[in-house]
Parts: C-alpha cells; structure tokens; sequence
C-alpha cells in the first residue's frame, strides 16, 4: 500500500541567550527539541520535516551568532528526510521577503540543510502529495487563501502557513498584531487544501475536523515567555499520514524540563506585585486630580502614601515627558 508521511513543526523561536524570564538553558531546550524531532522523523519514516516560520527569534540577523547557523545546519543534515520551511516574521527584516538573503535563515536555504518551501510535490505509486508552504505576510487575506486549490493529479493537498487561525476567532484577537484571524470555516472549499497546518499563534489549539478538511495548530517548538499557556503546555509535533485512502494526523509531545525548573517564577511574582503597585499608583494619582483640578501633578505624586521608589520613578518619567 502507498503511503507518504510528515512531521510538521512551527515557531522554533532559537535564540543565543535565555528570555528574561527563564532561569533554565533556553537554547539548550530548543536545540533538544531539534534532535528529538529528527529521531522521530526516523522512527515514523517519514518523507519529510515541515516547518512553519519563525525558526529565528531575533530578526536582526548581527544578533544571531553564527554557531546558531553551524549547529542547526549540522542537527538537520543528520535527519534522515529533508526539511521544508517557510518564513515566519522573525525571519524576516522588517517583515520583508527581500530581506531573506541576508538573513540567518536565508544561509541555511543556501546550505540546503533547510529547502525554501513554495510547492513540492511528494509520490508513492498513485499516491501523489503536492504541499504548498505559504510565508509571512501582513497584508494576507483570505482570498490569497482561498486561491490554493488542488491541480490535476493531486491526490491530497497540504498549505504550511505562517498566520494566525483558529476555530473560533475570539473578538480580543481579531486585531491581533493589526492581522486577520482566519476562522478554520472560512477556508474550506471543495478543492482547497485537505490538511492546513499553520504557523504563527504558539497556543496549543490542537487538531481539528471542519468539513472533511483537516486543521493542524499544535502550537510552538519553543515557550519563551512566561504566560500561564506556557506552564501548562508541553511542545509538540505532528504525524502527517496519507495511505490513499486515510488521512492520520497524531501529536507527540517533545521531552522537555518542568515549567518550574526553567521558568524563574519568583521574579514573576515579583514582576506581578510592581506591576499591581503601579496600577493602583495610576488610579490613585488620577483620582486625586480629578477631586483637585488645580493641584499639580508633582505635587499629588509627593502626597502619595506609596513607597519612596515608585514615586521616584513617576516623577522621573514625568520629567523625562516634559523634556520630551
């Protein structure tokens, strides 16, 4: 029986140094999570890697070391498939497809441990797969989506795409970086893609069925920042398996440290209690000028029952604007 299968992977976000809030080896963490992902692609045989944007962190390609290009060069030509990305934003300069040729991620294209994923096409007997990877925009809409639609002697089609989807747009992202929010309904069409894996939004939302088609948002490789989503999840990646006549799409979780021993979460509760002393600062201050119109701003500040630092930094910020 024919069979052609895939790992997908999105948002590696490798970096040289640690977000502030981790205490644990950050770029130890990603790099592992390459390796494991290159076991297992395999174990399960597969065909090849598909990533979806965001393999850099930094856009600025002077602040990614070359022993990052090195090291993931080196990690993906010990794979035993191929790799085929797409350009996420923090690929980019500028979020500019220009922009590739200078950038860390444009040297590994060149390097082909990385192939620049547009169209490519992969068969076994009558089984004939064409994956289609579509990069970073700000400006994309949903017809541009909507346009990607099976050819002749397609016999399953899969869209990599580096934007924010989901089942259910919720009204507090629709805005989301200023970029649309595709509902999962609105993409499918009867020739359209039978399985879209996007990139772009590093929740776990999981894989979903609408309308035979398939909808593949696992979430990040990586879990920089310290938001409560990030405790609680665990990276994973994808099994993207066709046999002519099923679709099967399963996650496997990546092995990786406990929250707590590479998050410092002692400096986020302290973060948490300044950030809550600045906010009842805020009210209080503005309270007390709406009560006393005529009282300056300097002088309400000093008349605060707040610790000498936080109003230290008021007014200095409040200096800083009227220089300003």
């Amino acid at each position: 029986m024919p069979r052609v299968s895939f790992l997908f992977r999105t948002d590696t976000h490798l970096a040289a140094h640690s977000p502030i809030s981790w205490k644990g080896d950050y770029t130890a963490e990603i790099f592992s999570n390459l390796e494991q992902i290159g076991e297992l692609a395999a174990k399960h045989e597969v065909n090849a890697v598909l990533d979806g944007g965001d393999y850099f962190h930094v856009k600025a390609s002077s602040k990614n070391p070359h022993y990052l290009v090195e090291k993931t060069i080196r990690i993906h030509r010990g794979y035993s498939c191929p790799t085929f990305g797409v350009e996420g934003n923090h690929d980019l300069a500028y979020n500019n497809l220009e922009s590739l040729s200078r950038q860390p991620l444009g040297v590994i294209y060149a390097s082909e441990a990385f192939k620049l994923l547009r169209e490519q096409v992969f068969e076994d007997g009558d089984l004939r797969i064409r994956v289609v990877g579509v990069p970073y925009s700000s400006t994309r809409s949903l017809a541009d989506l909507l346009s990607i639609q099976k050819q002749k002697g397609d016999t399953h089609l899969i869209a990599i795409v580096h934007s924010l989807a989901c089942k259910t747009p919720p009204s507090a992202v629709e805005d989301f970086f200023n970029e649309p929010v595709f509902s999962y309904e609105s993409l499918v069409s009867r020739n359209g893609p039978d399985v879209w894996c996007f990139g772009h939004w590093h929740k776990d939302q999981g894989v979903e069925e609408i309308g035979g088609k398939h909808f593949v948002n696992q979430g990040a490789v990586s879990r920089g920042a310290l938001v409560r989503e990030n405790l609680e999840r665990t990276p994973q990646v994808s099994l993207l398996e066709f046999d002519g006549k099923t679709i099967k799409i399963s996650l496997s979780k990546l092995v990786v440290a406990p929250a707590a021993d590479v998050f410092d979460l002692e400096k986020k509760a302290i973060q948490e209690r300044e950030h809550h002393d600045i906010d009842q600062f805020v009210t209080r201050l503005v309270t007390d000028l709406a009560m006393d119109p005529n009282a300056s701003i300097e002088s309400s500040i000093a008349s605060l029952d707040f610790a000498d630092d936080v109003r230290r930094e008021a007014l200095k910020y409040l200096e800083q604007a009227e220089v300003g």
